[in-house]
């Protein structure tokens, strides 16, 4: 004799989980770190103001506060992977992995919305004509973000609170600083919009972007099978 699911209670138990997830939307929100991530945008809005002020921003100048302000914002990202309470939570109806996923997209998806109102910003204080791609730019940002966030999860899974993400922006600001001393050939800050070996590295950066977030997928999972 078999006995089989119901077709409906099959497909009622994922449904039944992700809505939970959907349900965790605001609660999480609520638990998420701001903090990290309200001070950074307020430097980065008051670093876009003064440099400059009054006056037109240079295109250089307006690259290198991108570029801090990409790295800036990944780093108070990985904050919000921070959980306290993760360890009491024992058998949830939502797995760890979904809720630290969760995280991952509320607080990214915060800082590229900074990032980019910031990119906006600057747009309004360039010369007429001058080059400043975003999209290049923002796949930048993107691989900052997700360092950040991939060291972070690594982080959070060994040692408990604000301690972890401290570990994560050390190893993101690290990565990023070692990328400074590569030869011309395969730098990954052209310091030039559009000239010299921009286009290469770019095309570099977008070969590499997959790395951190597949990273971070594996530092995602559950931590008991």
């Amino acid at each position: 004799m078999s006995l089989t699911m119901p077709a409906g209670l099959a497909t009622a138990v994922p449904r039944t989980k992700w809505h939970a997830a959907v349900l965790l939307i605001r609660p999480l929100a609520k638990a998420i770190d701001w903090g990290p991530l309200v001070l950074v945008t307020a430097f980065v809005a008051g670093l876009l103001s003064l440099t400059q002020a009054g006056q037109p921003l240079s295109g250089q100048d307006a690259l290198l506060l991108m570029r801090i302000a990409g790295t800036l914002l990944g780093s108070a990202a990985a904050f919000a992977l921070v959980d306290a309470m993760s360890a009491d939570l024992g058998a949830a109806a939502v797995p760890r992995w979904v809720r630290q996923s969760l995280r991952c997209l509320l607080a990214g998806g915060a800082a590229v919305a900074i990032w980019l109102g910031a990119f906006a910003y600057a747009l309004t204080r360039l010369p007429d004509g001058a080059l400043f791609p975003v999209g290049d730019l923002l796949i930048e940002m993107a691989a900052c973000l997700g360092i950040a966030l991939a060291a972070a999860a690594t982080a959070v899974r060994h040692a408990p609170g604000r301690q972890a993400a401290m570990a994560a922006v050390v190893v993101q600001l690290g990565l990023v600083l070692a990328t400074i001393l590569l030869p011309d050939q395969v730098r990954l800050w052209p310091p030039t919009c559009g000239f010299g070996y921009w286009d290469q590295a770019h095309q570099l950066w977008l070969a590499l972007l997959p790395l951190p977030y597949a990273w971070l997928a594996l530092a995602l999972r559950d931590l008991r099978r």
